[in-house]
């Protein structure tokens, strides 16, 4: 999945809204920056982060210069030597023509960053948090908190599991919900069928339709 092919899908599925989250790492983010204007649907730069905790954790930015800052420091507490399947070369950053131009020599598999710390930050900079995956039975947040024991903005469930997920638990419907595609490959990438309810399209709208929420509502 190179930044030109997932613009083009996300393109072709007409959606309105894209984040591309890659795992710890803001690395690709400046191509996708590059090519943006390209294209008419809303770009939110973001990074999906797996604290020390072991679950994961979309945060979203306002601002290109906003998910760097954070990508910076979140470098810090890469568990860098933890690859496991996976080796340098399995961590491409490419051109805006998707030609392989580095690898990063650091693991990107997860942190030592714990989720208080995380959210600490992104709240700095003016993000969100939202706990990603959460019907899932590894890296989510609800393997290790309980909801009402967290500071978060949303929670995510993948699109294949919400009805189900939130027949077996409608005290989650009143949580801010993001379906995504959380795709890893080019044909799983969502179609246009999950919608928020905003004003307007853009970046603002999206960040106010989080903002002020209170999980205790």
């Amino acid at each position: 999945m190179t930044p030109n092919n997932i613009l083009n899908m996300a393109m072709l599925k007409e959606l309105d809204f894209v984040a591309v989250t890659d795992h710890n790492s803001a690395k690709q983010l400046h191509t996708i920056e590059e090519i943006e204007k390209a294209y008419d649907f809303i770009i939110i730069p973001g990074i999906e982060v797996t604290v020390s905790e072991f679950f994961d954790v979309l945060c979203y930015f306002r601002t290109y210069e906003a998910a760097y800052i954070f990508d910076t420091y979140i470098e810090h507490y890469l568990a860098a030597d933890d690859w496991g399947p996976f080796s340098e070369k399995d961590q491409v950053i490419t051109d805006i023509y998707d030609t392989e131009i580095d690898t990063y020599s650091s693991s990107l598999r997860r942190t030592n960053l714990p989720y208080t710390e995380l959210y600490n930050k992104v709240k700095e900079l003016d993000g969100i948090a939202v706990l990603a995956h959460i019907e899932r039975k590894s890296k989510s947040a609800l393997l290790v908190y309980k909801l009402e024991d967290l500071s978060f903005d949303g929670i995510e469930i993948q699109q294949y599991q919400k009805s189900t997920f939130l027949d077996a638990n409608p005290q989650y419907e009143k949580q801010k919900i993001l379906t995504n595609s959380d795709s890893h490959t080019l044909l799983t990438i969502s179609e246009r069928i999950e919608y928020l309810e905003l004003p307007e399209k853009s970046i603002e709208a999206f960040f106010r339709y989080f903002e002020g929420h209170d999980k205790d509502e």
